[in-house]
Protein backbone atom coordinates (compact mmCIF):
# COMPACT_ATOMS: atom_id res chain seq x y z
CA UNK A 1 0.00 0.00 0.00
CA UNK A 2 1.33 3.52 -0.92
CA UNK A 3 0.68 7.05 0.26
CA UNK A 4 1.68 9.84 -1.28
CA UNK A 5 1.36 13.74 0.32
CA UNK A 6 3.01 16.22 -1.82
CA UNK A 7 6.92 15.27 -2.65
CA UNK A 8 6.45 12.57 -0.08
CA UNK A 9 5.43 9.06 -0.33
CA UNK A 10 5.85 5.69 2.36
CA UNK A 11 4.56 2.19 2.14
CA UNK A 12 2.84 0.74 5.00
CA UNK A 13 3.64 -3.34 5.19
CA UNK A 14 0.85 -5.91 5.46
CA UNK A 15 1.67 -6.46 9.16
CA UNK A 16 1.29 -2.55 10.11
CA UNK A 17 -2.06 -2.80 8.68
CA UNK A 18 -2.96 -5.89 10.75
CA UNK A 19 -1.65 -3.88 13.86
CA UNK A 20 -4.00 -0.49 13.37
CA UNK A 21 -6.96 -3.25 12.50
CA UNK A 22 -6.40 -4.88 15.77
CA UNK A 23 -5.82 -1.82 17.67
CA UNK A 24 -9.30 -0.51 15.93
CA UNK A 25 -10.54 -3.70 17.27
CA UNK A 26 -9.24 -3.41 20.79
CA UNK A 27 -11.04 -0.01 21.29
CA UNK A 28 -14.19 -0.56 19.68
CA UNK A 29 -14.45 -3.91 22.40
CA UNK A 30 -13.25 -1.78 25.16
CA UNK A 31 -15.41 1.04 24.38
CA UNK A 32 -18.62 -1.61 24.06
CA UNK A 33 -17.51 -3.08 27.10
CA UNK A 34 -17.51 0.18 29.19
CA UNK A 35 -21.02 0.74 27.61
CA UNK A 36 -22.44 -2.65 28.74
CA UNK A 37 -20.60 -2.10 32.20
CA UNK A 38 -22.45 1.24 32.49
CA UNK A 39 -25.84 0.12 31.00
CA UNK A 40 -25.45 -2.74 33.28
CA UNK A 41 -25.08 -0.45 36.28
CA UNK A 42 -28.03 1.66 35.53
CA UNK A 43 -30.03 -1.28 35.18
CA UNK A 44 -29.34 -2.14 38.32
CA UNK A 45 -30.29 1.00 39.85
CA UNK A 46 -32.82 1.67 37.73
CA UNK A 47 -34.02 -1.96 39.55
CA UNK A 48 -33.25 -0.87 42.48
CA UNK A 49 -35.10 2.34 42.79
CA UNK A 50 -37.76 0.88 41.78
CA UNK A 51 -37.94 -2.06 44.38
CA UNK A 52 -37.49 0.50 46.85
CA UNK A 53 -40.54 2.61 45.74
CA UNK A 54 -42.21 -0.75 45.39
CA UNK A 55 -41.71 -1.52 49.01
CA UNK A 56 -41.89 2.31 50.08
CA UNK A 57 -45.52 2.80 48.46
CA UNK A 58 -46.45 -0.71 50.00
CA UNK A 59 -44.69 -0.02 53.47
CA UNK A 60 -46.97 3.36 53.66
CA UNK A 61 -49.67 1.57 53.15
CA UNK A 62 -49.08 -1.47 56.13
CA UNK A 63 -48.59 1.97 57.95
CA UNK A 64 -52.00 3.92 57.04
CA UNK A 65 -53.65 -0.10 57.81
CA UNK A 66 -52.14 0.33 61.31
CA UNK A 67 -53.84 3.67 62.01
CA UNK A 68 -56.82 2.31 60.38
CA UNK A 69 -57.19 0.00 62.90
CA UNK A 70 -56.57 2.22 65.86
CA UNK A 71 -59.35 4.11 64.57
CA UNK A 72 -61.02 0.77 64.08
CA UNK A 73 -60.86 0.06 67.56
CA UNK A 74 -61.95 3.48 69.46
CA UNK A 75 -64.96 2.99 67.33
CA UNK A 76 -65.86 -0.19 68.41
CA UNK A 77 -65.17 0.08 71.96
CA UNK A 78 -67.27 3.22 72.24
CA UNK A 79 -70.25 1.39 70.31
CA UNK A 80 -69.72 -1.60 73.23
CA UNK A 81 -69.41 1.00 75.79
CA UNK A 82 -65.85 -0.79 75.95
CA UNK A 83 -63.11 1.36 77.85
CA UNK A 84 -60.26 2.12 75.98
CA UNK A 85 -56.73 -0.28 76.75
CA UNK A 86 -54.78 1.20 73.76
CA UNK A 87 -52.08 3.55 75.31
CA UNK A 88 -49.37 1.25 75.55
CA UNK A 89 -46.70 -0.28 72.60
CA UNK A 90 -48.86 -2.81 70.78
CA UNK A 91 -47.02 -6.39 69.86
CA UNK A 92 -45.47 -6.21 66.31
CA UNK A 93 -48.07 -8.13 63.09
CA UNK A 94 -46.77 -9.36 60.37
CA UNK A 95 -49.18 -9.01 56.75
CA UNK A 96 -48.16 -10.40 53.95
CA UNK A 97 -44.48 -9.74 53.36
CA UNK A 98 -44.37 -7.00 55.77
CA UNK A 99 -44.70 -5.64 59.07
CA UNK A 100 -46.80 -3.01 61.28
CA UNK A 101 -45.75 -2.02 64.27
CA UNK A 102 -48.18 0.26 66.43
CA UNK A 103 -47.95 2.77 69.24
CA UNK A 104 -51.06 4.57 70.87
CA UNK A 105 -50.95 7.02 73.65
CA UNK A 106 -53.63 8.89 75.34
CA UNK A 107 -53.59 12.69 74.98
CA UNK A 108 -55.47 12.86 78.21
CA UNK A 109 -53.15 11.78 80.19
CA UNK A 110 -50.88 14.88 79.73
CA UNK A 111 -51.20 18.44 80.72
CA UNK A 112 -52.79 20.34 78.33
CA UNK A 113 -51.43 23.89 76.89
CA UNK A 114 -53.56 24.37 74.16
CA UNK A 115 -54.51 27.61 76.18
CA UNK A 116 -52.19 29.15 78.37
CA UNK A 117 -53.95 32.78 78.72
CA UNK A 118 -52.05 34.31 81.67
CA UNK A 119 -55.84 33.71 83.47
CA UNK A 120 -55.38 30.38 83.29
CA UNK A 121 -54.43 29.46 86.86
CA UNK A 122 -54.92 25.96 86.46
CA UNK A 123 -52.31 25.42 83.57
CA UNK A 124 -49.70 27.75 85.05
CA UNK A 125 -49.75 25.64 88.70
CA UNK A 126 -49.35 22.52 86.58
CA UNK A 127 -46.91 23.32 84.63
CA UNK A 128 -45.41 25.11 87.63
CA UNK A 129 -45.17 21.33 89.66
CA UNK A 130 -43.92 20.05 86.33
CA UNK A 131 -40.96 22.26 86.25
CA UNK A 132 -40.44 21.75 89.97
CA UNK A 133 -40.48 17.97 89.66
CA UNK A 134 -38.07 18.39 86.13
CA UNK A 135 -35.53 20.55 88.15
CA UNK A 136 -36.20 23.24 85.53
CA UNK A 137 -36.29 27.06 86.88
CA UNK A 138 -40.01 28.28 87.06
CA UNK A 139 -38.92 31.64 84.83
CA UNK A 140 -39.08 30.02 81.46
CA UNK A 141 -43.00 29.64 82.54
CA UNK A 142 -43.14 33.12 81.73
CA UNK A 143 -41.40 32.56 78.42
CA UNK A 144 -44.10 29.93 77.66
CA UNK A 145 -47.15 32.28 79.09
CA UNK A 146 -46.46 35.34 76.62
CA UNK A 147 -47.75 32.98 73.81
CA UNK A 148 -51.82 32.97 74.74
CA UNK A 149 -52.72 29.19 72.32
CA UNK A 150 -50.59 26.41 70.74
CA UNK A 151 -51.29 24.56 68.05
CA UNK A 152 -48.56 22.03 68.38
CA UNK A 153 -46.83 20.98 71.23
CA UNK A 154 -43.13 21.39 69.82
CA UNK A 155 -44.31 25.48 69.07
CA UNK A 156 -42.61 25.59 72.45
CA UNK A 157 -38.97 25.34 71.32
CA UNK A 158 -40.11 29.45 70.02
CA UNK A 159 -40.46 30.70 73.71
CA UNK A 160 -38.00 32.61 74.88
CA UNK A 161 -35.71 31.14 77.23
CA UNK A 162 -36.51 27.79 75.90
CA UNK A 163 -33.60 24.90 75.32
CA UNK A 164 -33.51 21.40 73.33
CA UNK A 165 -32.85 20.05 76.79
CA UNK A 166 -35.33 21.64 78.56
CA UNK A 167 -37.82 20.78 75.72
CA UNK A 168 -36.76 17.18 75.78
CA UNK A 169 -37.65 16.87 79.47
CA UNK A 170 -41.40 17.90 79.27
CA UNK A 171 -42.69 16.88 75.69
CA UNK A 172 -43.91 13.82 76.76
CA UNK A 173 -45.50 15.16 79.46
CA UNK A 174 -47.66 17.88 77.05
CA UNK A 175 -50.48 17.98 75.00
CA UNK A 176 -52.37 20.46 72.91
CA UNK A 177 -55.70 18.08 72.03
CA UNK A 178 -58.59 17.66 74.36
CA UNK A 179 -61.94 18.47 75.03
CA UNK A 180 -61.07 22.30 76.50
CA UNK A 181 -61.92 20.87 80.28
CA UNK A 182 -58.01 20.60 80.91
CA UNK A 183 -58.79 17.37 82.95
CA UNK A 184 -56.22 14.49 83.11
CA UNK A 185 -58.02 11.21 82.86
CA UNK A 186 -56.57 9.52 85.95
CA UNK A 187 -56.57 5.83 84.27
CA UNK A 188 -53.99 6.32 82.02
CA UNK A 189 -51.77 9.41 83.24
CA UNK A 190 -48.32 9.01 84.69
CA UNK A 191 -46.78 9.12 87.91
CA UNK A 192 -45.12 13.07 87.01
CA UNK A 193 -48.44 13.89 85.72
CA UNK A 194 -50.33 13.18 88.62
CA UNK A 195 -47.87 14.86 90.64
CA UNK A 196 -48.43 18.03 88.96
CA UNK A 197 -52.36 17.90 89.82
CA UNK A 198 -51.28 18.49 93.58
CA UNK A 199 -51.90 14.60 94.79
CA UNK A 200 -49.91 13.62 97.88
CA UNK A 201 -47.76 10.70 97.06
CA UNK A 202 -49.08 8.08 99.43
CA UNK A 203 -52.43 8.72 97.37
CA UNK A 204 -50.74 8.40 93.84
CA UNK A 205 -49.35 5.50 95.17
CA UNK A 206 -52.67 4.01 95.54
CA UNK A 207 -53.83 5.31 92.27
CA UNK A 208 -50.89 3.37 90.63
CA UNK A 209 -51.65 0.24 92.42
CA UNK A 210 -55.21 0.31 91.55
CA UNK A 211 -54.92 0.52 88.40
CA UNK A 212 -52.68 -2.28 87.70
CA UNK A 213 -55.68 -4.44 88.17
CA UNK A 214 -58.33 -1.93 88.12
CA UNK A 215 -60.00 1.27 85.90
CA UNK A 216 -61.85 3.66 87.79
CA UNK A 217 -65.34 4.05 86.35
CA UNK A 218 -66.35 7.35 87.97
CA UNK A 219 -66.00 9.68 91.15
CA UNK A 220 -67.60 7.63 93.04
CA UNK A 221 -65.51 4.41 92.41
CA UNK A 222 -62.33 6.47 92.86
CA UNK A 223 -63.59 7.63 95.97
CA UNK A 224 -64.27 4.32 97.46
CA UNK A 225 -61.07 3.07 96.45
CA UNK A 226 -58.63 6.26 97.18
CA UNK A 227 -60.33 7.81 100.16
CA UNK A 228 -58.28 10.52 100.66
CA UNK A 229 -58.64 12.44 97.20
CA UNK A 230 -60.68 15.51 97.78
CA UNK A 231 -63.54 16.22 95.86
CA UNK A 232 -62.18 19.57 94.69
CA UNK A 233 -59.12 17.90 92.68
CA UNK A 234 -62.15 15.18 91.51
CA UNK A 235 -63.99 18.08 90.20
CA UNK A 236 -61.45 20.28 88.80
CA UNK A 237 -58.70 17.90 87.56
CA UNK A 238 -59.93 14.23 86.67
CA UNK A 239 -61.75 12.83 84.28
CA UNK A 240 -62.18 8.50 83.50
CA UNK A 241 -62.77 8.34 80.07
CA UNK A 242 -60.36 9.89 76.35
CA UNK A 243 -61.79 10.68 73.10
CA UNK A 244 -58.09 11.92 71.79
CA UNK A 245 -55.57 9.49 71.09
CA UNK A 246 -52.08 9.82 69.29
CA UNK A 247 -50.70 7.03 66.93
CA UNK A 248 -47.11 6.08 65.93
CA UNK A 249 -47.61 3.72 62.72
CA UNK A 250 -44.88 1.93 61.16
CA UNK A 251 -45.11 -0.22 58.24
CA UNK A 252 -41.89 -2.05 56.97
CA UNK A 253 -40.93 -4.36 53.87
CA UNK A 254 -37.55 -5.59 52.96
CA UNK A 255 -36.14 -3.23 55.73
CA UNK A 256 -37.27 -0.51 54.22
CA UNK A 257 -39.94 1.82 56.57
CA UNK A 258 -43.03 4.26 56.40
CA UNK A 259 -44.06 5.64 59.42
CA UNK A 260 -47.24 8.13 59.89
CA UNK A 261 -47.83 10.01 62.87
CA UNK A 262 -51.24 10.99 63.66
CA UNK A 263 -53.65 12.29 66.50
CA UNK A 264 -57.20 10.92 66.16
CA UNK A 265 -60.53 12.53 67.74
CA UNK A 266 -63.81 10.26 68.78
CA UNK A 267 -66.33 12.60 68.18
CA UNK A 268 -69.80 11.72 69.89
CA UNK A 269 -71.48 9.03 68.33
CA UNK A 270 -67.92 6.96 67.61
CA UNK A 271 -66.84 9.31 64.09
CA UNK A 272 -62.84 9.39 63.87
CA UNK A 273 -61.66 12.36 63.23
CA UNK A 274 -58.12 13.11 62.47
CA UNK A 275 -56.62 16.40 63.86
CA UNK A 276 -52.60 15.85 63.10
CA UNK A 277 -51.35 13.71 60.21
CA UNK A 278 -47.51 13.26 58.81
CA UNK A 279 -45.94 10.59 56.99
CA UNK A 280 -42.60 10.08 56.39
Amino acid sequence: MKFEISNFHFTMKRSDEKGVALIITLLVVTLLTALIVEFAYSARVNLSAAGNFRDKQKAYYLAKSGVNFIGGMLKDNASKSKADDIDQMLPPVTVGDGIVSLKAFDESAKINIKDVKPTNKTARARLDRLFEIKGIGAYLLDGIFERESYSLVSELRLARGMTDEVYDKIENHLTVYGDGTGKININTADKIVLQSLNISEYTIQKIIEYRQKNRFKDAADLKNNVVDISDAVIQSDIKFESNHYSVISTGTVNEVDSTIETVLWRKSGAEITRLYWRSQ
